[in-house]
């Protein structure tokens, strides 16, 4: 195995390790969740420019036409990283990652829906397999219990990452780097939350000041560094093996920080979520092949 490929490896690790412990920052930081995700995005930006300076990538795109589509797509980012951690809040990290997970089976759906055409068998099954798992996170059907409010949240979180990765897979620049396309969908969430974040109680805000820092440049632009990195060398199915393992560390990292610890239920439904989800990853890995 060459240097770079191990590296590549490496870079993979860290950005679902970094990616599993973004999900803790929606206990600690004692915000709400738009403005977390809009402080979030400020440093995100900040530091995306400084890797984007140092790695020679220019932040210019051809076209203006392409910078107002990355926006737009930045918008969806928003409403996913603030429904996110909205459904964290409310629940749990393990309810939040394991609903956040169903992104995989939901992103056939909707593609199949784009194209007007039926899902076959297999992900139609994959797709009730995955809302066996859901059910199985809330602990009742009933609208007043948070908890079942945060599952909801945490699916509709889903739905959004699905749209955004469809429509940045369509909208993709050629020969425009990604930390370049992330940079303007970045100021698609600032302007999104630039209201919330802006209106805030600031004595609250500079108790939160370290905490949104690690979490814009550390759990934020970092981790999509690494995974860009990882993307030039790694196959499609060893990536989305490694990107996986972000679910079991949250699980981990909050039982040990936050003392959080999933009952059984909430472990079925995690291994049915997670094994469905990993199923259509590889299907759609084999299908690109």
């Amino acid at each position: 195995m060459s240097a770079s490929k191990k590296q590549c490896i490496v870079h993979a690790h860290l950005a679902a390790l970094l990616f599993g412990g973004t999900a803790l920052f929606a206990k600690l930081i004692l915000l709400p969740a738009e403005v977390i995700t809009f402080w979030r995005t400020v440093v995100a930006v900040l530091f995306v420019v400084v890797l984007c300076r140092v790695r020679g990538h220019s932040l210019r795109l051809a076209h203006r036409r392409d910078m107002w589509i990355q926006v737009g797509i930045g918008c969806i980012l928003g409403l996913h990283w603030v429904t996110y951690f909205a459904s964290i809040k409310l629940s749990s990290v393990a309810i939040g990652i394991t609903a956040l997970y169903a992104s995989p089976v939901l992103t056939v759906l909707i593609e199949a829906a784009l194209h007007r055409v039926w899902p076959d068998v297999v992900d139609l099954l994959l797709g009730g397999i995955v809302f066996i798992g859901v059910m199985c996170l809330a602990p009742d059907l009933s609208w007043q219990n948070e908890y079942t409010q945060g599952v909801l949240l945490g699916v509709i979180s889903a739905f959004f990452l699905a749209t955004r990765q469809i429509l940045h897979t369509r909208s993709r620049v050629r020969h425009t780097s990604g930390m370049t396309l992330l940079f303007y969908q970045l100021l698609g969430v600032g302007v999104l939350f630039a209201y919330s974040g802006c209106h805030v109680d600031f004595e609250g805000l500079k108790g939160n000041v370290g905490y949104l820092l690690i979490l814009g440049a550390i759990f934020t632009a970092l981790p999509h560094f690494f995974n860009l990195s990882a993307l030039r060398e790694l196959g499609a199915r060893s990536f989305l093996i490694i990107s996986s393992l972000m679910v079991p560390y949250s699980m981990v990292f909050s039982a040990l920080l936050l003392d959080e610890m999933p009952d059984a239920k909430i472990l079925i439904g995690c291994a049915l979520v997670m094994g469905a989800a990993t199923a259509e990853n590889f299907r759609t890995a084999s299908a690109k092949v």
